[in-house]
């Protein structure tokens, strides 16, 4: 065997060796990638009813936001124009206003009420008081048109006279950093649209307490819905969680403002709480939730302060 062959032998040896030593990273890489690429993608078709295209996600999704809020919000407005919805609001002892996103809207309740309107049924039942809800919350709303809504008459004269006003808002903020990013998402990005996202959190708050001064504020706190799919993605569930931090500080700068965490009830419990869609929670998860917000009620002695009329 000639020389020139042996060293040939000699280097595909090795470069044999390197390829299989570094199969198993590249491997891992690949199914790190896909699960990005998955939870990404559940994200994206979940914050959108009937959105299954990912190309051009930024801009389709934000359209595709944009005309589901219309479209609800002119069933909204039908239903808050009914006389008989407007009398029972009057008489009602307790007056609730739910703002913000698709948790508090209630998708995935199979009744409807979502966790604002099971928690007025349970302070009926406990208190003996009667209490109303007016919902302005609408699937897929981020910081921006929450903040714009709160212009409107409509909602500034609901505002004004609510006893209570619960919240959600901030996870479909989130979303969009990862939607943009779902092919590299890095930390960085969001602390990018973090910073951005406080900003426009503090502007709500000022605006609704110009408004009323008064009423507490009962914030709800975001969970991780691919925890349970995709553990290996660490990264998600760190940023939730630092997400929920931030909000929670920005927000209690209001001193009668309460954040209701709901992150451990969903990941600490063994029962399903969520809905088929495996993204906003069923009829359990939301009964858990309205639980939940009673208990801090509770605490703050937040209902019993409020004078029944």
């Amino acid at each position: 065997m000639s020389k020139k062959n042996i060293w040939l032998i000699v280097f595909l040896t090795f470069a044999g060796v390197i390829l299989l030593s570094i199969k198993p990273i590249m491997d891992h890489r690949s199914q790190r990638l896909n699960e990005l690429k998955q939870a990404a993608s559940m994200m994206v078709v979940n914050e959108v009813p009937n959105e299954t295209v990912i190309s051009s996600i930024a801009e389709k999704n934000d359209i595709q936001e944009e005309r589901s809020e219309e479209a609800e919000e002119e069933v909204e407005q039908v239903s808050k124009n009914d006389d008989t919805l407007s009398e029972e609001a009057e008489e009602a002892d307790i007056k609730m206003i739910g703002l913000g996103d698709s948790l508090t809207k209630g998708s995935g309740d199979s009744t409807g009420k979502g966790y604002i309107g099971r928690l007025s049924t349970n302070i009926e039942q406990d208190t003996g008081a009667s209490v109303s809800v007016e919902n302005y919350a609408v699937h897929g709303r981020r910081t921006p048109k929450l903040y714009k809504i709160l212009f409107e008459e409509e909602v500034g004269e609901s505002l004004s006279e609510a006893d209570v006003i619960l919240m959600s808002i901030g996870g479909n903020d989130l979303m969009k950093v990862v939607k943009e990013h779902f092919l590299d998402l890095q930390m960085a990005d969001f602390q990018r649209e973090q910073s951005n996202y406080v900003d426009r959190l503090d502007k709500i708050m000022k605006r609704i307490r110009s408004v009323n001064s008064d009423a507490p504020i009962i914030f709800i706190g975001l969970y991780n819905p691919l925890l349970e799919s995709f553990q290996s993605i660490t990264e998600i569930d760190q940023i939730v969680q630092r997400w929920n931090g931030i909000t929670q500080s920005t927000v209690e700068k209001d001193e009668n403002t309460t954040f209701v965490p709901v992150y451990e009830l969903f990941n600490s419990v063994d029962e399903n709480l969520f809905f088929e869609d495996q993204f906003h929670p069923n009829d359990d998860g939301y009964e858990l939730m309205a639980r939940q917000i009673q208990y801090h009620l509770n605490q703050g002695n937040i209902i019993d302060d409020i004078p029944v009329e």
